[in-house]
């Protein structure tokens, strides 16, 4: 949808001008900016019904709004799980699909043979694993606030050393603080001030990196066996339900999984889904260790350092199912410069929000490179990646739900459309996969970006392929 931007005063001045030029027209009172709201918005809106609900399980009558994001509850009897944006709600279906099939080959006689033969005793099945309620959306800290925002990081080029470039940004920073502190009223406090931020970046590096060991260990700990059963269903061995996870972990103990039958859930159609599929292959073929040291490899062959590709891979706000498939989207764009600006963000990642957001964001812009426009460059500068494309338009593509002109997102689009206001453009194009207000249309319009809503970006390619997929997994 384009959203026109419409200038009152400009059209009073040409009406003035018609009848004559001895009348004045007086300026409109400035008034404050209204704003919209963030808070509960009705799923029913932004989800359809075949969205909404499946076997076992619906989602919330209402979700959670920041400005951009919806957060969801997807309520089953094996418990409630939240889930971010519409591509998410369709993953959680899937994943109660998967546990509703391990129920049910749980209480098959050829499973139960399985387990006396393995000499187990006994195996927990799924509802011993059911998770709690799931705590109250309301009050998730936003990421919206960063997206539109410089980030804080850049790699200067293709083979630029992250040490190197890491150390400049924290001399500019060091610089900026120092100026500060001198142009303050009390130096003594600025100076206070400027050795407490230091150390709260300090501390926020040591958490990064307890935290990336973490989830690095929990992904590399999965066994081939349950690789196999996670292949088998269809599922992605990245996932968070936890409920998911135990019973997996648990079943895979059970040896003679060709023989259970099991259904093969596979990846719903969302935008994305071709990659997805393929991404999903590599994982499950691949032992967890080989595929991390196989993006690393790839990394480096593409010009990036060591350093830089250890950075990346260590940052846990991308899970490896996600590195793998940013990396195989960076592929189809081989011929777009500046592709390692998205590594960067990548390194710079914050919450796994945002590290969902890049991962999105990078397969809507492979999209619109192959299918719509091809792109010429991605652009260093904000956390929601920008590219140029061959006929020289700026372009950002983001899987939003729904856009309002919050004071926050208000906030961040000026700042977004200042980031880009040197870059020479024919036209600036905002793609949203979701729904935008007409408020936040008309403030985009104003900084120079029109918006796209409503962007239909699932192709044939999306609904076709689990039947192959199956048939690689061996289901």
């Amino acid at each position: 949808m384009r959203v026109a931007n419409r200038d009152s005063l400009r059209t009073a001045l040409a009406c003035a001008a018609l009848l004559g030029t001895w009348v004045a027209v007086a300026p409109p009172p400035a008034r404050a900016e209204a704003f919209e709201q963030a808070g509960r918005v009705p799923a029913a809106r932004y989800l359809s019904p075949a969205q909404s609900s499946g076997e076992e399980w619906r989602v919330a009558p209402e979700a959670d709004n920041d400005g951009a994001f919806n957060t969801y509850v997807v309520e089953s009897r094996f418990g409630s799980f939240r889930a971010r944006g519409a591509a998410s709600v369709a993953l959680r279906g899937r994943e109660i699909a998967a546990l509703l099939e391990l129920e049910s080959v749980s209480k098959s006689e050829v499973f139960l043979d399985a387990v006396k033969d393995s000499a187990l005793g006994s195996v927990e099945t799924v509802m011993a694993f059911v998770a709690s309620p799931v705590e109250t959306v309301k009050g998730l800290p936003s990421a919206v606030g960063r997206l539109f925002r410089r980030t804080g990081f850049q790699l200067k080029e293709a083979y630029v050393d992250l040490r190197e470039a890491k150390e400049e940004h924290e001399q500019k920073q060091a610089a900026r603080a120092e100026s500060e502190a001198a142009a303050a009223a009390d130096p003594e406090a600025a100076a206070a001030l400027a050795a407490e931020q230091r150390a709260a970046s300090e501390e926020r590096e040591e958490k990064l990196k307890e935290l990336a060991k973490k989830e690095a260990l929990d992904y590399l700990r999965i066994t081939g066996a349950e690789r196999r059963w996670y292949a088998a269903l269809g599922v992605d061995p990245s996932t968070d339900n936890e409920v998911l996870r135990r019973a997996i972990r648990s079943y895979a103990r059970v040896e003679g999984l060709t023989r259970f039958g099991m259904k093969f859930v596979g990846i719903p159609v969302i935008p994305g889904a071709r990659e997805i599929r393929k991404t999903m292959q590599l994982v499950w073929e691949t032992d967890p260790w080989e595929l991390r040291l196989r993006n690393r490899q790839q990394l480096l062959a593409a010009g990036l350092s060591e350093e830089t590709a250890r950075a990346f891979e260590d940052n846990p706000y991308l899970t490896l199912t996600q590195q793998t498939g940013l990396l195989a989207t960076l592929d189809e764009m081989r011929a777009v410069a500046g592709r390692e600006r998205l590594i960067a963000r990548g390194i710079d990642l914050a919450s796994k929000e945002e590290g969902q957001q890049l991962f999105q964001s990078t397969i809507l812009l492979a999209r619109h490179h192959l299918a719509t426009r091809p792109l010429a460059e991605i652009l260093a500068g904000t956390e929601l990646p920008v590219a140029r494309t061959a006929d020289g338009r700026l372009v950002a593509a983001l899987a939003a739900d729904a856009l309002f002109w919050t004071e926050e997102v208000a906030r961040g689009m000026a700042e977004f459309a200042a980031t880009y206001r040197g870059e020479p453009a024919t036209v600036r194009e905002l793609w949203i996969v979701g729904i935008a207000s007409e408020r936040f249309g008309e403030g985009a319009k104003k900084l120079g970006w029109t918006v796209f809503d409503e962007w239909q970006v699932v192709t044939a390619d999306d609904e076709e392929g689990d039947e192959e997929s199956a048939a690689a997994a061996g289901g």
